[in-house]
């Protein structure tokens, strides 16, 4: 079931992208900059949430819960790992604007593809509003997740 979830994932992860190279493809990289920023942000409010959780005793009782869906991690393993893909996300969207910046000046093959052209640049844009979508979200399930965090330490201080 996991390994069919997964697939479908993948599937639907390659077509936004493929949408977002062609289709919905606008040229729109000076915006690129300002998505380095906020996702700069967004690894620093990670890190600050993580060493928060690492520091209290609430982490202690996570550590102590077994997950319910999962037997072999606990709700602390759960929640680092929820940190950990986030941050995985926002440091793998920015290696690839990076890497757009360094072959914007350079041309590229462009090929025809149904009434569309398509490039690496495009390619790479593509993944690029893939990701920022993507990191969008987990930042705020980050933000939703870490509130819940602070009440729940503040219940037991």
């Amino acid at each position: 079931m996991q390994i069919s979830k997964n697939i479908v994932h993948l599937i639907l992860a390659l077509g936004i992208i493929f949408l977002f190279a062609t289709y919905l493809h606008f040229g729109n990289s000076k915006t690129f900059e300002n998505i380095l920023t906020f996702l700069s942000v967004t690894i620093g409010f990670c890190i600050t949430a993580l060493s928060i959780i690492a520091t209290s005793s609430f982490a202690k009782d996570l550590y102590k819960q077994e997950a319910p869906n999962d037997n072999s991690k606990t709700l602390l393993h759960q929640l680092v790992g929820k940190f950990t893909n986030s941050t995985i996300a926002f440091v793998t969207a920015i290696t690839i604007i990076l890497i757009y910046s360094f072959i914007e000046p350079i041309d590229v093959k462009i090929f025809k593809f149904w009434h569309t052209q398509i490039s690496i640049k495009s390619i790479l844009s593509g993944v690029i509003w893939y990701l920022t979508f993507l990191s969008i979200w987990f930042f705020i399930d980050l933000i939703k997740l870490f509130s819940k965090f602070v009440i729940q330490s503040a219940k037991r201080q």
